[in-house]
């Protein structure tokens, strides 16, 4: 009977484990409800620049910046954008009205590399591959959540690295760049990560 119990305990566990992955995984990559807003005349299949401006919004809610990037308990958070990008252009819409952990989300164009440091979370587009390197290490220590979308931001140390992987847009994760800058990323999303680099 006691062996009974246990094994119906760990399957309520799983379940239950499962279900919250799920429901993050819904969250992050299946209703973004603030970046549907597509005219009728447009197909209803978002764009692949609106499912990244989706993922750069909530990635916010997975991530613990140190306190004192913060002047207040409700200063916003900025994300920025570093030159030209279709994301740049939807991220507006994305974080419309929307507000983490009580604080409200702003948007920054980003065109000069020293500017870097004044947001919370950048975005780095692959147009921008040629300055990653001295980008990255200009926002070494700046507790700047980086994210990219090439395989030159991912080796240069990028923290988040949006990769294709059929018709579907995925993530891998740094977790040793983003505990070098003072970050910490949340488990629910190296869960859902296609890959994870940790210290060995």
């Amino acid at each position: 009977m006691r062996i009974a119990t246990n094994t119906l305990t760990r399957t309520k566990l799983i379940a239950r484990g499962a279900s919250e992955v799920l429901l993050i995984f819904l969250t992050l990559a299946g209703l973004f409800s603030g970046t549907n807003r597509l005219p009728a005349e447009e197909p209803a299949e978002p764009k692949e620049s609106q499912i990244k401006a989706a993922f750069v919004f909530n990635f916010t809610k997975f991530v613990e910046w140190p306190a004192a990037r913060f002047a207040a308990a409700d200063s916003p958070i900025i994300i920025g954008v570093f030159g030209k990008s279709p994301v740049a252009q939807q991220l507006p819409d994305a974080i419309k009205d929307r507000k983490v952990n009580g604080r409200g989300i702003v948007f920054k164009p980003i065109e000069k590399i020293e500017d870097t440091k004044s947001v919370h979370l950048l975005f780095v587009p692959a147009s921008a591959d040629s300055e990653v390197v001295e980008l990255l290490k200009v926002m070494k220590g700046t507790s700047v959540l980086t994210i990219g979308e090439s395989e030159v931001f991912a080796k240069a140390g990028g923290m988040i690295n949006f990769v294709r992987e059929g018709d579907k847009v995925r993530f891998e994760i740094n977790t040793d760049s983003a505990e070098q800058a003072g970050l910490k990323i949340s488990a629910q999303l190296q869960k859902l990560a296609k890959s994870v680099r940790r210290k060995s």
